[in-house]
């Protein structure tokens, strides 16, 4: 009797055991559902407020035009380069001696100047202008090792003169008065108005550029919107006239006056420009006839 009684309260404890169980694994399972709604949820809405949507960019159609033009420039100014080189055994002497030849060049060189009627030249002291001085001792290998040779000294300078017409003449006057102290370098021209001519070469190649864009478009079918982008390419000018080195023709005195033609020289200026493009209206509505069967 006592133990079917303890059996059967045995059976209900498990019993109650049992259902405490159910009712907490159910428990859990509420709340961990409630979880994982919350957190799906939540990731959901951060995604709709990070996404944008981007609106799609037009494309422009453009033409891409490189435009030149030229301008000539008459030479109006000659630029001599030449030095006077003297090797002795002091500096001092060398000095000395180099500096005498720089004097009767520039005496030679300003004979005209006291006389407005003379053909001869005339090159004042504010058109020499001195471009450097160097003095350094000269050496040559010998089988008994390095010799000193001396000590050279060199002046180089230019001399400027307006116009052209007596470049020649200069070259002749620095060569006669330097003798063989003097080593021409060599002869420039200038043009003063190489700026400007710069500058209308420029603007005559956009119009180029221009000209040529629409003629394009036109035959395309379209019309010039605007200037994307315009920038200069550059510029080319005629490379100077060098004279070389021409000591050898003043070995005696028979030589014939040296013979220079400034003559002119040309300028390019060339620019590149993008130009943004439509079709022309009538085009456009004939391309929708089109789309329309019509």
């Amino acid at each position: 009797m006592r133990d079917s009684i303890l059996i059967r309260n045995g059976r209900r404890l498990i019993a109650v055991g049992l259902a405490a169980a159910l009712i907490a694994v159910g428990a859990l399972l509420t709340l961990t559902g409630s979880s994982s709604v919350g957190a799906e949820e939540y990731v959901e809405k951060q995604v709709t407020e990070t996404v944008t949507t981007w609106p799609e960019k037009s494309s422009a159609t453009t033409l891409t035009i490189e435009g030149a033009a030229t301008r000539s420039i008459e030479r109006d100014g000659t630029v001599a380069r030449f030095s006077i080189t003297v090797l002795d055994t002091s500096v001092r002497d060398a000095v000395s001696t180099g500096n005498g030849a720089l004097a009767d060049v520039r005496t030679a060189l300003q004979m005209g100047c006291n006389d407005d009627d003379s053909e001869q030249l005339c090159v004042p002291n504010d058109q020499l202008q001195t471009t450097s001085i160097r003095i350094s001792e000269q050496f040559d290998w010998t089988e008994q090792g390095r010799v000193s040779l001396g000590f050279e000294y060199r002046n180089s300078l230019l001399a400027r003169l307006d116009g052209v017409d007596q470049a020649g003449l200069l070259i002749d006057t620095i060569l006669i008065a330097g003798g063989d102290h003097v080593r021409f370098d060599g002869l420039d021209f200038t043009a003063s108005g190489r700026a400007e001519a710069e500058r209308l070469a420029l603007l005559d190649a956009i119009d180029d550029a221009q000209a040529t864009a629409d003629s394009i478009a036109d035959h395309m079918g379209y019309e010039i919107v605007r200037v994307v982008e315009l920038s200069p390419v550059g510029s080319l000018t005629a490379s100077r006239t060098v004279l070389e080195s021409a000591e050898s023709a003043m070995a005696d005195d028979s030589f014939e006056a040296t013979p220079v033609f400034g003559g002119s020289e040309s300028v390019t200026s060339r620019v590149r420009m993008v130009f943004e493009l439509r079709p022309l209206a009538e085009v456009e509505e004939r391309a929708a006839d089109e789309s329309n069967g019509n």
